[in-house]
């Protein structure tokens, strides 16, 4: 379903009982301004979404470009099949009150998670948005004139925005 692609790619991450994974996302979307709740599509198998539920805490971590190849490792290896996969990943974690967060992340946003409803081979997991960090690359609009994003178009590929905003 790449219709509605290029997506912002995101970080999620999350620790439950001493073990920590993020995964790579591009299916996430606010759906309430007030409070601030986000959902998060995720297959039923990551190990990332069994220790969201576990501990029901997470962070959704935006990463500029130059983190490409980090985000797409951390999307594309198990955690399950690789229990080496975080020290290879090329990222560092950092834990602030039980939220891993990925230092270097443009914004950090720590989440509770509300619920989750399955709707196929994903389910939608709502988290809400407990506290955010951000630092000049969102002020708090991204700034995408100074910052590079990173957008998935599919699969293994990804782009980035450009440096024009149009307004009306």
């Amino acid at each position: 379903m790449y219709l509605l692609h290029p997506r912002p790619a995101y970080a999620v991450c999350s620790l439950a009982s001493g073990v920590l994974d993020c995964l790579a996302a591009s299916w996430i979307t606010p759906v309430s301004r007030q409070p601030p709740i986000l959902m998060v599509a995720l297959a039923p198998r990551r190990a990332t979404y069994a220790l969201i539920r576990s501990s029901r805490k997470a962070t959704v971590n935006v990463l500029e470009w130059g983190m490409l190849k980090s985000l797409h490792y951390l999307g594309s290896v198990s955690l399950s099949k690789n229990p080496d996969k975080m020290a290879a990943s090329g990222v560092k974690v950092v834990v602030v009150d039980e939220y891993p967060k990925i230092e270097g992340a443009l914004a950090v946003l720590y989440c509770d998670l509300r619920t989750h409803i399955n709707m196929g081979d994903h389910d939608a997991v709502f988290l809400d948005v407990v506290r955010v960090e951000y630092g000049e690359a969102f002020t708090p609009k991204p700034r995408v004139r100074d910052y590079k994003y990173v957008l998935h178009v599919g699969g293994g590929e990804y782009t980035s925005n450009t440096d024009s905003v149009v307004s009306f």
